[in-house]
Order: C-alpha cells, then sequence, then structure tokens
C-alpha cells in the first residue's frame, strides 16, 4: 500500500461530505500522525471530534443569531472583581459540567427556601 501525500481527493471528499470541520483541521492532524503523535485511531477521532467541535460552534452562533440578543456574554469575560463574595472558581467547576457527568447532584440539601 503505498502512502497518500496528495490530500486533494480526501478534500474533495470531505466538501462532498460537508465535514468543514474535518476540512480545516486535516492538514495539522496528518502532520501529527506523520510524527507518530497519533495512531490510526486517535487520528480519526481527533477528526471527528474536531468536526463535532465545530458543528456545535456553528449551531451555538446560528441559535444567539435567532435569540436576536442585543448583546452576548460569556462566562470567560465575566468580571468575577466587580463582586469578590462570588464564588468564582465554584462557579467556574459547575460550568465544566464535571458533576453531570459523574452523575452528582449539585443541590445543597438544607432547609428549604435557603437555597
Amino acid at each position: 500500500m503505498t502512502a497518500i501525500t496528495d490530500t486533494r481527493g480526501l478534500a474533495g471528499a470531505l466538501r462532498t461530505l460537508k465535514l468543514s470541520g474535518m476540512l480545516a483541521t486535516i492538514d495539522a492532524r496528518l502532520a501529527q500522525a506523520r510524527a507518530g503523535e497519533l495512531g490510526h485511531v486517535e487520528f480519526l477521532q481527533v477528526l471527528c471530534l474536531d468536526e463535532i467541535s465545530r458543528r456545535e460552534t456553528t449551531a451555538i452562533a446560528r441559535r444567539t443569531r435567532r435569540a436576536r440578543f442585543e448583546q452576548t456574554a460569556t462566562l470567560e469575560g465575566f468580571d468575577f472583581t466587580a463582586n469578590p463574595k462570588l464564588p468564582a472558581a465554584q462557579i467556574r467547576d459547575l460550568a465544566a459540567l464535571r458533576w453531570l457527568r459523574a452523575g452528582e447532584s449539585v443541590i445543597l440539601h438544607g432547609p428549604p427556601g435557603r437555597g
């Protein structure tokens, strides 16, 4: 089997399949694979993750446009110094959603009406 050195055919296939997330990163991923940083399965996995990431980013942008927000804000852009009492580390940890993957509850236990 000969190595594929011309990726034009692959790029054309990715365009046809509307996999622009993969298309945008294929050269970098191929370089990683050639350098021995990625095996076959890892190569395919990171390409798929690139595509998933692009689709998620596009979907968020589309929903934001449709919502017609006057301005958008992100947690990264939030000024936690404006209120030092806010638990910045705890808020960022909750935003990472590790608790969701772990199946943990984030509801604090205590008397009702004190949450």
